[in-house]
């Protein structure tokens, strides 16, 4: 199918289920986070995890990020092969045929990687030697999150010098993520954790620079706690992601972004007047944080999802007829994101570009 042929059409009339942005929404979350980076003196690195899409990672670029931040290999390929060469990986690679494509990346790109474990370490700088390139490596301190990291101070110090002293890895410095804290409803107490979590990891890398190794890169952040930990002592960078596109969840948390992505449905049946069904299901939408909802019409909400259908249950309002456009807002944009092929971009009721979610599927 050509969907260039949307172009210059009102939205109202794409088919459906499809995936739209809005382009002035988008532009001003990019610009609000930017702006708070840079009024906090820090350091910008986007996670691009949630919109997965090159040009919206331009767009990050152009407002005054200074990198991005990647979650796989397989999305950082993407980015650098359209021209995004500065990345952070914020996971640990495993596996030879993994890292044989991060060391070929890193002729391309000035890349770095997380660590969190000395095996990880010797493999990384036995192929960085192997292949003649320099990865650029944070250590991930395990900030209370209990996921990946090791734990502060002298544990991250004895790893941290193991990596200085790897052929052909550099060691650039910590991070964390504070990923426990980021959704906490309560602002005094999403502030608490946040301080919690991040006083260690600035300790740590007090601790590697007081030993005379280097840690120019203190890096943490999600949306939820970016406001937070971009003004905390001793953080340089922040990594924040979904507040570009945005969604349901984060927007209870009243951040000051705005969703920027819509899930257009059709209405396809019609059982009662208190009921609709939708052509989009679980193949168009997730659920993990919640059923999405609905952004219009107003009066009506997504009761459940099957694989192919969305059934809506009318609590005011009109009634709604076959044909009719549903907007759904994603209660989660980086697993919703990843279940289409393509943005389609929004700017005053008209399609004015498509742009293919070229790192979807992106799992290596």
């Amino acid at each position: 199918m050509d969907y260039q042929q949307w172009i210059g059409k009102p939205w109202t009339s794409l088919d459906t289920p499809a995936l739209c942005v809005d382009l002035d929404t988008l532009q001003r979350n990019i610009d609000r986070m930017a702006a708070l980076a840079r009024d906090a003196g820090v350091s910008l690195r986007p996670h691009i995890k949630t919109h997965k899409c090159p040009q919206i990672a331009q767009m990050l670029l152009a407002a005054g990020a200074d990198g991005i931040t990647c979650a796989k290999v397989s999305e950082a390929e993407v980015m650098v092969d359209a021209g995004i060469t500065d990345i952070l990986i914020a996971n640990q690679i495993m596996g030879m045929f993994k890292i044989q494509r991060l060391a070929s990346l890193a002729k391309r790109s000035q890349l770095t990687v997380a660590v969190d474990h000395a095996d990880n370490v010797a493999m990384l700088s036995q192929e960085a030697e192997r292949a003649g390139v320099t990865i650029g490596v944070l250590i991930e301190v395990d900030v209370g999150m209990g996921r990946c990291g090791v734990a502060p101070l002298e544990p991250t110090l004895t790893l941290a010098r193991i990596v200085d002293a790897s052929p052909n890895l550099e060691l650039r410095g910590v991070m964390g993520y504070e990923g426990h804290a980021v959704m906490i409803p309560d602002a005094g107490k999403r502030a608490q954790a946040v301080e919690a979590a991040l006083t260690p990891l600035v300790a740590t890398a007090t601790l590697l620079r007081d030993n005379g190794l280097p840690c120019d890169v203190v890096s943490a952040a999600g949306t939820g706690t970016a406001a937070m930990t971009a003004r905390f002592p001793g953080i340089t960078e922040i990594q924040p992601g979904s507040y570009a596109t945005m969604d349901a969840r984060y927007g209870g948390l009243e951040l000051g972004f705005e969703p920027a992505v819509t899930i257009v449905a059709q209405v396809i049946s019609v059982p009662r007047d208190d009921r609709a069904v939708l052509d989009a299901g679980l193949k168009s939408a997730t659920t993990e944080f919640g059923n999405p909802p609905v952004r219009s019409p107003e009066g009506w909400r997504l009761a459940h999802l099957s694989e192919e259908h969305g059934v809506l249950e009318r609590e005011s309002g009109q009634p709604l007829a076959l044909g009719d456009r549903v907007t759904l807002i994603p209660t989660h944009g980086c697993t919703t994101n990843n279940l289409h092929d393509r943005f389609f971009a929004v700017r005053d009721g008209l399609v004015t570009d498509v742009w293919t979610i070229a790192a979807r599927g992106c799992l290596h």
